[in-house]
């Protein structure tokens, strides 16, 4: 007669821990294989002979948005160069009680966290503080974008799939390694799309639009586990949380097509654009996800 062995979860922990393990390599690895990806590209690329449209110097990009002098250096846009470093650090700040807790989920939603708020702060390098220094100097007419941009980009690449790591962690093989190969695919497949921008150049697979575009499957495949789950008071939580997030998205396309900011600040000198609307909606969406989401409502094994 065939003996029936159950497992208990302290007989599984060692074999979980392998796996997790492998996990954090695997997405290491693919992680350095992507940033030698993008040092090439952007060494071989053409990204400063993408100028912006229309033609523009670096003093009238300048004039374009308040600004402030720093020593030797020009401060652009310092009301939103103080909101998106403000959102980079609440971003960090979001993940720190993550990292601490234990669990798979939990380790991996505080990556995810930490990465995103050093993109902010990359992001704001560029398309805020410091924008004709890194777009023009040595470079005018001034280019469309730089390494620092698309490095903020890589940066959200790596985030929103740190997330879907730890979205598996939800889930049961044969979905979590799927769901875990998937973004080391999407990682690599990313640096591919965004080397040919640099090199063939190709300007929409370097702008912002095509990398939400592309970090659109991982939101699908994020809400779609939550939906069918939804009966789960987190699930429902998470769903309602990825609703408000395509919101707080689709409010800052308004405010861009609307092309309020330059004329608002022309009339009134008051500097409010559409990167404005979209970190301060971020930074609510991220006090409400630790608010909502906390550590204790995951698997604290590792």
């Amino acid at each position: 007669m065939q003996r029936i062995v159950f497992l208990s979860k302290e007989s599984l922990l060692p074999y979980t821990v392998i796996m997790n393990t492998k996990a954090l390599w695997r997405i290491i690895l693919t992680i350095l294989v992507s940033l030698s990806l993008f040092v090439v590209f952007l060494s071989l690329g053409k990204v400063s002979s993408i100028l912006m449209d229309p033609i523009i110097t670096a003093q009238e990009l300048i004039d374009q948005a308040p600004s402030m002098t720093l020593g030797n250096l020009i401060l652009q846009q310092p009301s939103s160069t103080f909101l998106v470093f403000l959102l980079g650090l609440v971003t960090a700040l979001v993940g720190i009680p993550y990292l601490k807790a234990k669990g798979f989920v939990n380790r991996w939603l505080g990556i995810n966290f930490v990465i995103w708020g050093l993109g902010a702060w990359t992001a704001g390098l560029s398309y805020q503080a410091f924008g004709a220094a890194l777009k023009c100097v040595g470079n005018e007419p001034c280019a469309w974008t730089n390494g620092v941009e698309l490095f903020y980009m890589v940066l959200t690449v790596y985030s929103i799939n740190a997330l879907l790591v730890a979205y598996s962690g939800l889930t049961e093989d044969p979905v979590k390694s799927r769901l875990q190969r998937f973004a080391y695919f999407s990682i690599l497949s990313y640096s591919l799309f965004q080397g040919i921008g640099m090199v063939v150049p190709v300007k929409f697979l370097l702008s912002y639009e095509f990398m939400l575009i592309f970090l659109a499957t991982n939101l699908i495949l994020m809400m779609t586990i939550s939906y069918r789950r939804k009966a789960q008071a987190l699930h429902a939580r998470l769903w309602r949380i990825w609703l408000l997030f395509l919101g707080v998205n689709a409010a800052y396309f308004v405010a861009l097509f609307a092309g309020y900011a330059l004329p608002l600040y022309e009339s009134t000198g008051i500097w409010f654009n559409e990167n404005d609307v979209l970190h301060i909606l971020l930074l609510g969406w991220m006090l409400l996800w630790v608010t909502v989401v906390k550590p204790s409502d995951f698997p604290q094994s590792s």
